[in-house]
This record gives C-alpha cells, sequence and structure tokens, in this order.
C-alpha cells in the first residue's frame, strides 16, 4: 500500500467513504506517514513489552515444545508503581527457535545446549514499557522502528523481572540457569544467587548484551483528545482526516498490562461499532 487519498473533502467517486487502517503498529503508521495524513504524533509512543529470557535445565525432561503455548503466568509483579511492573510467563518454543535464540558461544556448546533441550525451560520477564520508540519511514516509504530499552523505570523493571525468574527457577529445582545473553552467563547448584543476580543486571540491555524478545507493537497511532499528541480520537478516527479509522493495537493510547490480543478484538469490535453509528447517522442527514 503505497499511501492513502481518503477523507470527507477529498472522496472521488468510486472511492470507499470509510478506510480502517489496520496493517499492524509498525506498518499503519508507515501508510499514514506516506499518505501525509494523521497529524505530528503519527509513528511515535511505540511500545514493544521487551522481555529478557532465563533458561534452566532440570532433572526430568520438561519438553516445552509440548501442549498449551502458554499455560501459567505470575502477576505479583504486575503493578510495581503507576500501574507498571511485569509479568513472569512461561514459553513455548520449538527446536529451531531455540537453536535461533541461544546465544552463540561455540559450536561445542551451541550443540551441547541443544541436546539439553528436553530438560529445559524458559521464563521471561515480560515488562510494562514506559519509555518508547518511534516508526519512521525511509526513503523508499517503508516502516523503520527506533527502540531503546533506556528509560530508567524500564531498566529498573528489567532488572526486578530477571531476579525473579532467576529466584523461580531455584525455587522450582532448576539444577543449571543460563541467561539468553552474551556469552551465556550461568548459575550451578551451590552458587551464590545473589551474586549471579547482581552479575544478569551488570549485562547491557541492548545489542551485544541481552538478547531482548518483542512480540507486542502497540502505540504508534494512539487514540486521544489533543491531536497534538495522539492520531486518532477516542474512537478510532483520524483527528485531520475523517473517514479513516485506526483498528488494530496501534490505537492504544499506551502499553497494555498484559499480552494484549483480547485487548485488540475488544478495540476493534468497539471501534467497529462507532463506525456503523456513523454511517447510520450520515445516512439519515443525507
Amino acid at each position: 500500500m503505497a499511501g492513502l487519498e481518503v477523507g470527507v473533502d477529498r472522496l472521488h467517486p468510486g472511492r470507499a467513504p470509510r478506510v480502517v487502517v489496520a496493517c499492524g503498529a509498525l506498518e499503519s503508521p508507515a501508510l499514514l506517514l506516506r499518505s501525509g495524513i494523521g497529524g505530528p504524533a503519527v509513528g511515535k509512543h511505540l511500545r514493544l513489552h521487551p522481555c529478557t529470557a532465563v533458561g534452566g535445565q532440570y532433572e526430568s525432561e520438561t519438553r516445552a515444545w509440548w501442549g498449551a503455548p502458554q499455560a501459567a503466568l505470575v502477576d505479583e509483579f504486575a503493578n510495581l508503581g503507576e500501574g507498571y511492573g511485569f509479568l513472569l510467563e512461561a514459553t513455548q518454543y520449538a527446536t529451531g527457535t531455540a537453536a535461533a535464540a541461544t546465544p552463540f558461544v561455540s559450536g561445542a556448546d551451541h550443540k551441547q545446549a541443544m541436546s539439553e533441550l528436553p530438560l529445559g525451560a524458559t521464563f521471561i520477564g515480560l515488562i510494562r514499557d514506559h519509555g518508547s520508540g518511534q516508526v519512521t519511514i525511509d526513503e523508499a516509504g517503508q516502516a523503520v522502528p527506533w527502540y531503546s530499552l533506556d528509560d530508567p523505570r524500564d531498566v529498573e523493571t528489567s532488572h526486578r523481572a530477571l531476579e525473579a525468574q532467576v529466584r523461580l527457577h531455584v525455587a522450582a529445582g532448576a539444577r543449571r540457569i543460563a541467561a539468553l545473553a552474551t556469552g551465556m552467563p550461568e548459575w550451578r547448584v551451590g552458587d551464590d544467587v545473589d551474586r549471579y543476580v547482581e552479575r544478569l543486571k551488570r549485562v547491557p540491555l541492548r545489542a551485544g548484551g541481552f538478547r531482548l524478545f518483542a512480540a507486542h507493537q502497540m502505540g504508534t497511532c494512539r487514540m486521544g483528545a489533543d491531536p497534538q499528541t495522539s492520531v486518532a480520537n477516542p474512537y478510532g478516527e483520524l483527528h485531520d482526516t475523517p473517514g479513516v479509522w485506526i483498528g488494530d493495537a496501534s490505537a492504544f493510547p499506551s502499553a497494555s498490562g498484559t499480552n494484549p490480543m483480547i485487548t485488540i478484538m475488544a478495540l476493534a469490535h468497539r471501534t467497529g461499532e462507532a463506525i456503523l453509528t456513523t454511517a447510520k447517522t450520515e445516512a439519515v442527514t443525507a
């Protein structure tokens, strides 16, 4: 999609009177930027739920690739202040995913890690990010996301999440723990847990340090009342281009406090109802 040319004052015969933009929080802002609509907030306020991962090796097989993708989570730390915190989640992974995600130390180490995969279990610390990134477009009009985990609150939350992941593994009986970071820093039974936690906190939360993960892009065409800080009104219609609506997670005003699938569906349903109401009103007044 190169761009949009729609809006109440710019409709041509045969053009749709209403358009829903639902390309995801990375591509929706790129579409609006290419179209020159959406206002100054387009692409800003990118949230990702950045995650750290810590694996544990156990005495018996866990076969983490088997069963429900995500059967449990811990929400004890979901609110560490002002609604920001983290969730501890278990992960499901296949061999290929694990092989690609495991930081390379040596061929022998990598083969050993893969041979022990049936004994492993991995926890992630999914944080509700307070800081944000941005989506821009390059000379070809392609989406370019920018994000650094450097917000002080997010760094502190990530460190607390790392500690919680380690202590959960220890409590569950792990015989060895390894963080998904450069060099695969590890703990073994008998090692000092506190010292290991402090070691992990010294690993940078960036390339060359922790392998960070993110699956939930949000907020780049967010809803709000102020056209200077939001792209759409509280029901999802663009402030500057009536007839164009946001129908995906890019409309989130901020990061959700949990995995956002149900929220995305609920928000899309709500926006759909608003579109229907608007269409009915236009039909009556036409």
